[in-house]
């Protein structure tokens, strides 16, 4: 069953920038990740402390292996001391469909 992740975390004032410094690297190594569909990290544009994390994986399994791969301890570890506050969301997507269409709704 495809895995939809939503993430919004907390940075501490002002940590914003030395976390830019090396969430690229998780990001690039998370795509390469088996299993992996999408996965983007993206800066609060109404201010400096809020991060949106979009992940979508194939399976739940691809998950759990992903949170113990060595790149995103490694993350983890080095975001961890700046964060404020984490919220995570994990959805079925099953039931995602995919059109060409314009959305009527």
């Amino acid at each position: 069953m495809p895995v939809v992740i939503r993430v919004k975390y907390r940075m501490m004032p002002g940590k914003r920038e030395e976390l830019l410094k090396f969430v690229q690297e998780n990001v690039d190594k998370t795509r390469q990740e088996e299993g992996n569909i999408e996965y983007s990290h993206f800066p609060s544009m109404e201010n400096d402390q809020d991060m949106f994390v979009f992940e979508m994986w194939e399976t739940i399994e691809a998950v759990n292996a992903h949170i113990k791969a060595p790149h995103y301890l490694e993350f983890a570890r080095k975001r961890k001391p700046m964060m404020e506050s984490y919220d995570y969301k994990t959805f079925d997507a099953s039931i995602i469909r995919q059109g060409d269409h314009i959305a009527t709704w």
